[in-house]
C-alpha cells in the first residue's frame, strides 16, 4: 500500500517566474512582478547598511520556506476533509561559515490545532519537504532539512 500522497495536477506550477528588482536608494530594494500587481519592499540586513525595519532578501527566504511548506500542508489536510484551526511554522536555520554561506541546516517546527491523526500529518510533512514544496527541496540540496510537528487536539478531535 503506497503511503504517497496524491498530487493534483491543477496544483502543478511549472510556469516561469519573473521580478523585476529595483534600486530604490540607500540599500532599499523593491521586486515587482511584470503586472506591477504584486510589489515588497527589501533592504540589506543590519550588519550591511540596513535599518532593519524591512526584511532583507535572507528573511524573505526563510518566510518563503515557511509559506510553501504551510500551503502544502493545508492542501494536503483540506484532501482529508481537515481544515485546522490553527498552523504555526517555526524555522530555525545555519549557515556555513564559508562563502556564500549556504544553509546546512533548517529545521521546522509545526504545530497545528486539528483533529488529525499524527502518522498521516507526519506523512504529509514528510512528502511536503521532499517533493510538493520545491523551496524545501532547494534547501535539502545544499544541507539537511528535518521537521518535527506537534498538533494540538481539537474538541471534536
Amino acid at each position: 500500500m503506497s503511503t504517497e500522497i496524491p498530487w493534483n495536477t491543477s496544483r502543478m506550477e511549472f510556469k516561469p517566474v519573473d521580478m523585476t528588482i529595483s534600486y530604490n536608494g540607500g540599500m532599499r530594494f523593491t521586486a515587482r512582478t511584470p503586472s506591477g500587481e504584486v510589489a515588497f519592499p527589501m533592504e540589506a540586513p543590519v550588519g550591511m547598511g540596513g535599518d532593519g525595519k524591512t526584511p532583507n532578501p535572507i528573511q524573505y527566504l526563510i518566510g518563503s520556506l515557511g509559506g510553501c511548506v504551510g500551503v502544502k500542508i493545508l492542501l494536503a489536510l483540506s484532501d482529508k476533509g481537515i481544515v485546522p484551526d490553527d498552523l504555526t511554522i517555526g524555522i530555525h536555520a545555519t549557515r556555513v561559515k564559508t562563502m556564500p554561506a549556504f544553509f546546512d541546516k533548517v529545521h521546522l517546527v509545526i504545530t497545528l490545532r486539528a483533529g488529525a491523526d499524527d502518522a498521516m500529518v507526519s506523512a504529509i510533512i514528510g512528502q511536503t519537504l521532499s517533493r510538493l514544496c520545491p523551496i524545501a527541496a532547494m534547501f535539502a540540496e545544499v544541507g539537511e532539512v528535518t521537521a518535527e510537528h506537534h498538533i494540538l487536539r481539537t474538541s471534536s478531535g
